[in-house]
This record gives C-alpha cells, structure tokens and sequence, in this order.
C-alpha cells in the first residue's frame, strides 16, 4: 500500500479516501472515523469499527488519583483510548470523563464494565458498544 496520497477537498469541504485504502482498513459506507488535529496543523484519522469500539461516560469523585484508577482498569482489561475529555463538574466533588475506546483486544467487555462500575471513585456509568 502507498504510504500517500493527494486528495482534494470538494465544494462542501468533503475529502475521498482512496479504495485501497478503505479496503485495507475494511471501512464501508456509515463507518464512523475520529479526525484529530495534533496541532501542528496535520490531522490523524481513526476509524471505528463496528464492535471494536465503545463508548464511554462517567462520572465520578473529583479526588486525586480517581482518574489513574479507571485507567487502571481500562489498562488491565486491554482496552486502548483512541480520544477522551474530562471536565471538572464542582470543584473537589463531582467530576465527568468521556471516551471512546478500543475494544478489539479486550477479552470481556462485560466484565470491563463490571469493573468500572465497581470502583468506589464511579458515580454514574454509561457504556455502549459500538
């Protein structure tokens, strides 16, 4: 496979990929894809594919280290981050972090969930498969 290609944005500021390039990544009309600028004006571009993906809502303890415990679970269970935000709620009290995650190595979402759930940090889970 190439390692680039030119393309063009069009009228409405749409870009193709190539064919051999949504054929080797398996993308198909309705894939999702993540677009991330790394602010060196230079975008990364991540597909989600179906079952490989979930996404993630919680909120939780705004307490030191409650953030390291979810990662700890997410680390544990071979889940990858492919984006995330967090944001402080009330100060000290309440806190709330999204994600999408990669899936496809972990060997039990169920369980995942399960565990996230658990921790004592975790207010409020939202986690849904994509």
């Amino acid at each position: 496979m190439k390692n680039f290609n030119v393309v063009k944005l069009d009228s409405k500021g749409r870009i193709i990929v190539p064919f051999h390039i949504r054929d080797y990544l398996g993308l198909k009309e309705g894939n999702e894809l993540i677009i991330v600028n790394n602010e060196k004006k230079e975008l990364r571009i991540f597909p989600l594919i179906n079952g490989n993906t979930a996404h993630v809502r919680i909120v939780m303890s705004d307490t030191h280290g409650s953030l390291a415990k979810i990662m700890g679970s997410l680390s544990k269970n071979d889940a990858d981050i492919l984006m995330s935000m967090s944001r402080t709620i009330e100060r000290g009290k309440i806190a709330e972090w999204s994600a999408i995650i990669d899936v496809s190595e972990c060997k039990n979402t169920k369980k995942l969930e399960s565990e996230l759930s658990e921790l004592d940090v975790v207010k409020k889970l939202e986690f849904e498969r994509k």
